[in-house]
């Protein structure tokens, strides 16, 4: 039997605790067999987590095997009076969420984008965890995960992105203001991990998460290679190029996918639009370019704006083209999609069509799902919420060397 302070068992507690959140009623003798750990070993370590009140019996039992009168008791995880705090920041706004360990929320709040001062946003976002702290006791909260645009330089603390709105945010002026650990990852890969650990009754084990926002990225998500990306360029699906004639990306290419669907390139060229022309659909929305926003656009398109119309019908072409290109290199049992514009139905049943119809000449991705999950603003700091967990409190060893302690 392992030393119970030891590594190696503190490693099996946490591929324990995993496979309880991806199955919330379970047996010892199913987690022995997933874990390819022994029963005497699951015995002790469920013991030990009983003890502490993260896990219980449901008081329901099953037979063992058909026929015998052996019964298997279930477990399942308990809430928990421990707590992580989840933020994201984008072009909407600073989004906080803070969640229990099974990742029930108890408090969320939202700084608008145009409310603050992006110079500042490291005292913001500050502000916004000192805020969680006042809703519970401090000391029972494990840490605090930030999901960011773009992706995080674990050495220098910063964010790297082609957008320079995001260089004053240092990890090291928030973290210095708090006792407990932090952890940072792109929000994009946020939004699964939230998937995969608070959602295990929809989601598998293998999986696409598109993001279409300002920009477009994909998550990549394979269970068995969790874990923080060291590559920058894996999920940045907005920078393939699809038309070599195309617009001039701001990474210096023709022709990007983002050019044609992304939110911020559909704004862009709206405003452009607002300028240089007597559209009346548009002009009939709004008074200036300024108040051009992605809502704008979907309402021109709905009140049958033909630029718009064929803008977003060949972006989302264009898009079901790269999920289809994605899916003969990539292995994935289903495909979320996430964006603003797909709280319009049109376009929803547009993309699964389309997409489906690419896949149909991939006979053995048939049976794909394709999933549009519902807008939520406050997606990715759920999705944070969880990164929190995995690192803070399953203690899962891919996100352990990502984990920053404050220096005072």
């Amino acid at each position: 039997m392992y030393k119970k302070n030891s590594d190696v068992y503190a490693q099996h507690i946490s591929s324990v605790l995993e496979f309880m959140y991806r199955n919330r009623r379970t047996s010892r003798i199913e987690i022995s067999q997933a874990t390819h750990l022994t029963p005497a070993l699951i015995t002790a370590i469920t013991n030990d987590l009983t003890e502490q009140g993260w896990i219980a019996e449901t008081g329901d039992e099953i037979s063992h095997l058909p026929g015998s009168g052996r019964k298997r008791k279930l477990l399942t995880l308990k809430p928990f009076a421990l707590y992580v705090i989840g933020i994201e920041i984008n072009l909407r706004g600073i989004f906080v969420r803070l969640t229990d360990t099974l990742g029930n929320a108890l408090h969320e709040s939202c700084l608008s984008f145009a409310s603050y001062d992006v110079q500042n946003i490291n005292t913001e976002i500050t502000d916004q965890i000192q805020t969680c702290l006042h809703k519970v006791d401090p000391n029972l909260v494990l840490g605090a995960a930030i999901a960011v645009p773009g992706h995080f330089d674990y050495t220098s603390h910063t964010i790297i992105s082609n957008n320079p709105l995001w260089q004053s945010f240092h990890l090291d002026h928030i973290s210095q203001h708090f006792d407990f650990p932090f952890i940072v990852n792109n929000n994009v890969e946020c939004m699964s991990l939230g998937e995969y650990l608070f959602h295990p009754e929809h989601c598998p084990d293998k999986f696409l998460f598109y993001h279409i926002g300002h920009g477009l990225f994909c998550s990549y998500f394979n269970a068995e290679q969790m874990g923080i990306k060291e590559n920058h360029h894996i999920g940045e699906v907005g920078h393939t190029v699809v038309d070599l004639n195309g617009p001039l990306c701001e990474c210096g290419k023709k022709g990007c996918l983002q050019t044609y669907i992304s939110e911020s390139w559909l704004i862009k060229n709206a405003k452009f639009l607002f300028d240089r022309s007597s559209n009346g659909i548009l002009r009939s929305l709004v008074d200036s370019p300024d108040a051009i926003n992605i809502e704008t656009i979907i309402k021109a398109y709905e009140l049958g704006d033909s630029y718009f119309s064929h803008q977003i019908d060949q972006g989302i072409r264009l898009l079901s083209i790269s999920i289809a290109n994605i899916l003969i290199m990539q292995d994935s049992d289903k495909i979320y999609l996430n964006s603003k514009l797909f709280e319009h139905q049109a376009f929803q049943a547009q993309t699964i069509a389309l997409v489906e119809e690419q896949l149909s000449f991939l006979p053995i991705k048939q049976k794909i799902e394709v999933k549009i999950v519902d807008f939520d603003p406050f997606r990715g700091a759920n999705g944070a919420c969880a990164l929190a967990v995995l690192a803070f409190f399953i203690k899962h060893k891919n996100f352990l060397s990502a984990i920053h302690t404050p220096k005072k």
